[in-house]
C-alpha cells in the first residue's frame, strides 16, 4: 500500500512540474489595423487573468478579463476599462495554448456581435 500511495504522489509531483503555465507577456498579432498590443496573461491553477493594452487610430484601449484554463484551452470573459466611442465594453475570448505556451491561438466575440481571431505571441526579455 505504502509503494501504491507513494508513487501515486509521485506522479502528482511529476504532473504538476510539467503542467504548462502560460504565465507571461504575449504581443497581439492579431490585426495589422491594432499598434502596441501587449498582454499580459497570469495563471493561478486552472483559473487565468488577463490584461490587454492596445491602440487603435490613435486611440489607447485597455480590458481585462478572468476565466479558467482547461487542458489546452483557455476561455475568459473581458471587460474593456478604457475604450473610444462605440467600442463594445464587454467579450469573452477562447484561446488554445499552442507551442508549449509560445502561441495562444482562437477566437473572440463581443457585446455587440463581432468576432474574429486572436493570436498572442509569446515576447522574451533580455
Amino acid at each position: 500500500m505504502r509503494l501504491v500511495l507513494g508513487f501515486f504522489f509521485l506522479l502528482i509531483g511529476i504532473t504538476s512540474c510539467n503542467a504548462q503555465t502560460i504565465n507571461g507577456v504575449y504581443a497581439d498579432s492579431s490585426d495589422g489595423a491594432l499598434k502596441n498590443c501587449y498582454a499580459i496573461f497570469s495563471q493561478e491553477e486552472d483559473t487565468i487573468r488577463m490584461t490587454h493594452y492596445l491602440e487603435f487610430e490613435g486611440a489607447s484601449f485597455v480590458e481585462h478579463g478572468q476565466g479558467i484554463v482547461k487542458g489546452d484551452s483557455l476561455i475568459y470573459a473581458v471587460t474593456v476599462t478604457l475604450n473610444g466611442p462605440d467600442w463594445p465594453t464587454q467579450g469573452v475570448h477562447r484561446l488554445r495554448i499552442e507551442q508549449g505556451g509560445e502561441v495562444l491561438r482562437g477566437i473572440y466575440r463581443d457585446s455587440k456581435g463581432n468576432s474574429g481571431p486572436l493570436v498572442f505571441l509569446k515576447r522574451k526579455f533580455d
